[in-house]
């Protein structure tokens, strides 16, 4: 409840094909550029977010998985979302390329002030979720062409910037990578070596819709 009319947050069914949506050090997760520690407090109040920290290298500074490779199940929209917080780096940019479709999406986001950069081929999102974390999301339109999606989150020095040198320690905090077939970012479905799939909410002797 907000203080006015008390509301339910029913949800649609929808499946994390990301099989491991908190574990970034699997080897399921490709790194460049970076390295990881674990033992960080996440939006859930636990400790099982990651700092991802920039290397000295001067490239990309990143994590990524292929998902979806045996088809990105064509003219189909997606949404890849993930939980951010700023360390001693404000920027972070979520990409996805459309295997097949030969379409990259990338979106920046601004961590210190919670608003979005630049976008191209896609649309993003940022949500507040306190603590200085935030929801940072992309929604994807496939075509029958595409064959898979390569979906990574990457270190940034700013707006619309990719590839820079890194200091060796500077980083960022992530946790709750997701990727499903829906046009919007759903909650949190955690994954632990295999996707999962939420059932569909429902409700029952609620009253009418109208009151």
């Amino acid at each position: 409840s907000d203080g006015g009319c008390p509301s339910l947050l029913l949800e649609p069914i929808s499946t994390n094909v990301i099989p491991y949506s908190e574990d970034f050090s699997n080897a399921a997760w490709n790194k460049t550029g970076v390295s990881l520690t674990s033992g960080f407090v996440s939006p859930d109040g636990t400790t099982n977010a990651f700092k991802l920290a920039e290397d000295a290298s001067n490239g990309s500074h990143r994590v990524y998985e292929t998902a979806l490779a045996n088809g990105a199940s064509a003219s189909k929209e997606f949404t890849y979302s993930i939980f951010v917080k700023k360390s001693e780096v404000n920027w972070f940019l979520l990409k996805t390329v459309i295997n097949g479709q030969s379409v990259t999406v990338n979106v920046w986001f601004d961590l210190a002030n919670g608003v979005l950069g630049t976008q191209t081929n896609g649309t993003g999102k940022i949500e507040s979720y306190g603590n200085d974390w935030y929801k940072c999301s992309i929604n994807i339109t496939t075509d029958a062409t595409a064959t898979s999606l390569n979906t990574y989150g990457y270190l940034a020095e700013g707006n619309n910037l990719e590839n820079y040198l890194g200091d060796g320690t500077s980083g960022i905090y992530i946790y709750g990578a997701q990727l499903e077939e829906q046009s919007y970012a759903t909650s949190y479905i955690k994954t632990v070596g295999t996707t999962q799939t939420r059932v569909a909410d429902t409700a029952s002797g609620s009253g009418s819709s109208t009151v």
